[in-house]
């Protein structure tokens, strides 16, 4: 079957003329065969230096999903339990509070937590670790303003989470958790396997994968080709200052499972098939059928408070549940983004997966328009086919 998939760099090459994109690559696989692959624009504006398929992105919450196979290897192995409470794993995180501003807006305990947080909470962003603005600004005060400094490590901040109030009662409220949750399992798998955060991912996932471009830590030839990052407003184009951090303001010596891999195009693209195949790329199983099935169910319970029918999280990974026939992406189908535009999905239904890549920080995130564009236009050229 024949596809059209040239909506896609119309679209990208029509953006990079308005100054409302610099560059972007795109890969589109049905059946892990590569249907469509696409480089525009520029790696770095200034020198005119073009986006490339080894053009290394700043995958953002694009390493979240990563850190959600980790854990569920743990699981695999039996050396971690779903509904486990963190406190097994990290003694300081037990006697929560929950929280709210005063009317002064100070930050005030208005309750004791009703349960520990568990593992599942964290996956399925119900943890209460902050996923709203009372959380988020605590969070960017008493954490990460006081202990992100050069040289830290997960070890080093993850147990001053203890600090915080919560947003919510663990597992009563669904709240988009951008940092602490996936930082506290990228530690939790550090407690676990025993190694240092990114060892285990270059030994357990990215490596047997063949994702050799996917790291916390990039060498000079790697930051060679990391992308420069603008913010983007129509009118001109603003280069950031560059840096090393896999997440700007996150140093890089912590390995935020949150937020902090770089990675290509194509590496991205292997790991979006082997979940399309359910563990497996190309003979390399790295994960049991059953719990990926489980990682791309949606999980959050009907009656969980900011439950978005429509999608919802599974586990690590937003989940589309909408009924309606018509809807775009369809029923099933499962990913996630990251802050500065990088975006995947998996379609189960149309033995699809498809990678998006650009940096930029005003890209939108989740709610990046060149994600529903890219969505949108992935399925019209399938629909186109029929």
């Amino acid at each position: 079957m024949k596809y059209d998939f040239s909506e896609i760099r119309r679209h990208s090459e029509g953006r990079i003329a308005s100054k409302v994109l610099v560059g972007c690559g795109n890969s589109v696989k049905i059946g892990g065969e590569t249907v469509w692959e696409d480089y525009d624009g520029f790696s770095s504006l200034e020198s005119k230096k073009p986006i490339t398929a080894d053009s290394i992105y700043r995958l953002a919450s694009m390493s979240k999903p990563i850190t959600g196979v980790a854990i569920m290897q743990l699981v695999q192995q039996r050396k971690l339990d779903l509904f486990d409470s963190v406190a097994k794993y990290v003694p300081e995180l037990t006697g929560f509070g929950v929280g709210a501003f005063d009317k002064d807006g100070n930050f005030v305990k208005v309750a004791d937590a009703e349960r520990d947080i568990t593992v599942f909470d964290l996956l399925t962003h119900t943890s209460g670790l902050a996923q709203a603005d009372f959380g988020f600004q605590m969070s960017s005060k008493v954490i990460f303003g006081k202990y992100m400094k050069p040289g830290a490590t997960l070890k080093d901040v993850v147990p001053k989470y203890s600090e915080i109030l919560l947003d919510c009662q663990p597992g009563s409220t669904m709240g988009y958790g951008a940092h602490m949750a996936f930082d506290l399992l990228g530690y939790i798998v550090e407690i676990v396997s025993g190694m240092p955060y990114s060892e285990y991912l270059k030994k357990y996932i990215t490596g047997p994968l063949g994702m050799k471009d996917t790291t916390f830590h990039p060498t000079e030839e790697q930051l060679d080709r990391v992308v420069d990052i603008y913010e983007a407003t129509g009118d001109k184009v603003t280069l950031f200052p560059r840096s090393t951090d896999g997440m700007l303001g996150i140093p890089q010596s912590y390995e935020a499972g949150s937020a902090g891999l770089f990675g290509t195009v194509r590496d991205y693209a292997i790991f979006a098939e082997m979940l399309l195949n359910f563990g497996e790329y190309k003979g390399t199983r790295i994960l049991d059928a059953n719990l990926v099935r489980l990682m791309s169910t949606p999980l959050n319970r009907p009656d969980t408070i900011g439950y978005n029918i429509g999608q919802v999280w599974g586990l690590s990974m937003r989940v589309i549940n909408n009924p309606d026939p018509n809807m775009v992406p369809p029923a099933g189908t499962f990913g996630w983004s990251g802050a500065y535009g990088t975006h995947f999905i998996v379609c189960p239904r149309c033995n699809l997966s498809a990678v998006y890549c650009t940096n930029l920080t005003n890209a939108g995130g989740s709610g990046a328009y060149t994600a529903f564009e890219f969505e949108q236009d992935i399925f019209k050229a399938l629909k186109a086919a029929e």
